[in-house]
C-alpha cells in the first residue's frame, strides 16, 4: 500500500480478487472495460454483486473473450439493468478497468488484471486503487466514450464469434504446448550453462589454492612488464617489434605480420594509442583495430587482444584458439548478430565475473589457467 499526492488516497494491490470482492458487495453500479473476460471472471463479479446492482460492460475479443461469458451477458441484458458492448474497432483493445459506485462514493481499479481467474488471483498483476471521486468520474466519462464506439451484443455476433474462437483456442493450445516445450529446453540449457559456469569457478578456486598460483602471479607481472618495455608503453615512441614477437607469454603470436608492422610503425603506434584509450568503448576500439580505420594487414584478434591485456590485465583477456576452446568447453556462448568487438567486450565481462567469483587476481593469471586446461 502506498499513499500518493494531494488529499486523496491511492493504493496498489497484487491480488485484485481480494480488494475487488469487498467493494463489489457494497456497489450500487459498476463499469467494467476489459480486454479479456472468461466465464469464471464474469461469475466472480456477479456472484459478489448485489442483485439490484446496475452493470455496464465494454469487452474486447482480441485476446479472446470467452463465448460462454457473452452468452450469459446477452441473456442478462434483456432481463436485468445491464448493458454490454463489444469493442470491435481496428485498434487493439487492451484496457483493464473496474469502476464501482456506492451511493455517491466511487472507487476504481485500473492496472494489468483482466477479468479472469488468472488476472484476479493467480498471475503476478499490479492494480492501482483510486478512491478520488473526480478521477473515478473521469474514468466513467472515458468508459462512456468507448460505449459510443462499441457494438451491441446479439445472437448473430455470438454464433459467428464462436467459430473463430474455437479455432483460436485450438491454435492457442498448440502455441502453449510449443511454448512449454521451448521453455523447458531453454531452462535445461540455462541450467546446463549455470552448471558449466559453477564448475569453472569451482576448478579455478582449486587452482588458486595450488602452491604455484602465487608464483604464476609474479611471473605474469614480470612478463607484462617486459612486454610493456618492448612497446615503450604508454608512450609508444621506441617500439621494439622484434622483442615484442619474441616474448611468447600471453599468447605466442606468429611472426607473419612483423614485417608489415615494421614498415607501418606510425600506423601501429596510432593503433596502440587508440587501443589504450579508455575514453573509447572497448568494442569500438577492437573493431577499429581489427577491420576499421586502424587495421594493419596480418594483425588479427590474437595480437590485438594481447596488446590489450598488456595495457590492462584487470580488464582484458587474450583471445586465441586456446581460450576459445576452453570457453566453448564450459558452455560459454555469445549472441549472433553482434560485431567481433562487441563479442570481445561481452567475453571480457564474463571472465571478469568469473575471476571475481573465483578470487583469481586478474585476466593475465586466468590466461595461464586457460592455457593449461587447453593443453591438458
Amino acid at each position: 500500500m502506498d499513499k500518493c499526492g494531494g488529499n486523496h488516497l491511492k493504493t496498489f494491490t497484487q491480488n485484485l480478487a481480494k480488494e475487488l470482492s469487498s467493494q463489489l458487495k457494497k456497489a450500487d453500479e459498476i463499469w467494467v472495460a476489459v480486454a479479456l473476460m472468461t466465464y469464471s471472471g464474469l461469475k466472480f463479479i456477479q456472484d459478489n454483486l448485489k442483485e439490484s446492482a446496475i452493470q455496464h460492460y465494454v469487452l474486447g475479443i482480441n485476446l479472446p473473450t470467452d463465448p460462454k461469458a457473452l452468452v450469459l451477458l446477452n441473456k442478462q441484458q434483456h432481463l436485468q439493468d445491464l448493458t454490454v458492448r463489444m469493442y470491435l474497432d481496428k485498434e487493439y483493445f487492451h484496457p483493464k478497468l473496474y469502476v464501482l459506485r456506492q451511493g455517491r462514493k466511487y472507487v476504481a481499479f485500473i492496472g494489468s488484471a483482466n477479468c479472469t481467474n488468472g488476472g484476479m488471483n493467480a498471475n503476478v498483476e499490479l492494480t492501482s486503487i483510486i478512491q478520488d471521486n473526480n478521477e473515478c468520474l473521469d474514468l466513467i466519462s472515458w468508459f462512456e466514450g468507448l460505449n459510443t464506439k462499441a457494438s451491441y451484443l446479439n445472437d448473430t455476433f455470438i454464433k459467428k464469434y464462436k467459430v473463430s474462437y474455437e479455432e483460436r483456442k485450438r491454435r492457442k493450445k498448440e502455441d502453449e504446448k510449443e511454448a512449454k516445450k521451448l521453455n523447458r529446453q531453454l531452462n535445461e540449457e540455462y541450467l546446463a550453462g549455470m552448471t558449466n559456469r559453477k564448475e569453472l569457478v569451482k576448478v579455478l578456486k582449486k587452482y588458486r589454492k595450488q602452491a604455484d598460483y602465487g608464483y604464476t602471479s609474479l611471473i605474469r607481472k614480470d612478463e607484462i612488464k617486459e612486454l610493456r618495455e618492448s612497446l615503450d608503453y604508454p608512450n609508444f615512441n621506441k617500439i621494439d617489434v622484434e622483442r615484442f614477437f619474441k616474448i611468447h607469454a600471453l599468447g605466442h603470436i606468429i611472426s607473419i605480420p612483423k614485417p608489415t608492422i615494421q614498415n607501418e610503425l606510425d600506423r601501429f603506434r596510432k593503433m596502440l594509442k587508440v587501443l589504450t584509450d579508455e575514453s573509447i568503448d572497448i568494442a569500438v576500439r577492437y573493431d577499429r583495430a581489427l577491420m576499421g580505420d586502424l587495421e594493419i594487414r596480418g594483425v588479427k584478434e590474437a595480437t590485438i587482444s594481447k596488446l590489450l591485456i598488456v595495457h590492462n590485465p584487470n580488464l582484458y583477456f587474450v583471445k586465441n584458439s586456446k581460450s576459445n576452446s576452453v570457453l566453448k568447453k564450459h558452455g560459454f556462448e555469445l549472441p549472433k548478430g553482434i560485431s567481433k568487438g562487441e563479442k570481445y567486450k561481452a567475453t571480457c565481462n564474463y571472465l571478469l565475473g568469473i575471476c571475481e567469483e573465483a578470487g583469481i587476481e586478474n585476466l593475465a593469471v586466468l590466461d595461464h589457467y586457460l592455457y593449461l586446461e587447453a593443453e591438458s
